[in-house]
């Protein structure tokens, strides 16, 4: 092979590579707020950010069929997300539903810095670490709003 094949050959295989990782068409997956209910408390609420897009379709089709996993459980930090009335949110890449949770996940929502403190502190053994992983027990999807990539 002659080098100006070669160097062509090598142009050409860039280009696509370039164009394959700066495809627009593909863009980032559109993420969802899902909204859960708990058990025994259907009007306390709480709406979650997530990009995972098997938890979405596993949200829908929850609500769709009220059957399959439906306990949210993933990494929470600190600070208001989606919904303001609680003081952390879930790392939205990290949000699953899953078919059951231990007694360490707790059951109910934290509305409290200090909740979210004694919840760290029990969860992790630092009530001062950055994240944590929570599972309310009781919780179940009741609505999904998919979000358009920007």
């Amino acid at each position: 092979m002659g080098s100006s094949v070669r160097f062509n050959l090598s142009l050409a295989l860039a280009v696509t590579s370039a164009a394959c990782s700066t495809n627009s068409a593909t863009g980032p997956a559109p993420s969802a707020i899902v909204t859960f209910a708990f058990d025994g408390r259907p009007a306390d609420t709480m709406k979650v950010l997530v990009s995972r897009q098997s938890t979405i379709a596993a949200a829908e089709s929850y609500i769709a069929k009220h059957r399959g996993p439906r306990l949210l459980a993933g990494t929470i930090v600190r600070g208001a997300g989606v919904d303001s009335r609680y003081p952390f949110q879930f790392v939205p890449e990290t949000v699953e539903l899953i078919d059951a949770a231990i007694e360490l996940c707790d059951g109910a929502p934290m509305r409290t810095d200090a909740a979210v403190n004694d919840f760290f502190q029990a969860s992790v053994g630092n009530r001062n670490a950055p994240a944590a992983t929570w599972c309310p027990w009781s919780s179940y999807p009741i609505q999904v709003q998919r979000l358009l990539p920007d």
